[in-house]
């Protein structure tokens, strides 16, 4: 599994990836999001980003195309499985 660390130009280009832009078939949909909740959290965290192409901030609900912004408050992690939680 590929690790992701990314730079903070990175983090910010991916984080302001203007969804008008986005093909919404180029980005998966949520609810195929699978996590193995026995991996130890990095890998778990790297298994997620993996299956959203790279990009936990875009992703398709449905039909519907989502951009997601976090306030810093909770971990990514937390904010992501929340997400998948609620959206099966």
């Amino acid at each position: 599994m590929r690790e992701y660390k990314l730079t903070a130009q990175e983090y910010e280009k991916l984080k302001n990836t203007d969804i008008r832009e986005v093909e919404p078939s180029a980005v998966p949909d949520i609810r195929d999001i699978h996590v193995d909740t026995s991996l130890p959290e990095p890998e778990r965290v790297a298994q997620v980003v993996e299956q959203m192409n790279g990009n936990p901030f875009v992703f398709r609900c449905g039909g519907i195309l989502v951009k997601t912004s976090f306030a810093g408050t909770l971990p990514l992690q937390t904010v992501l499985e929340d997400c998948l939680e609620h959206a099966k």
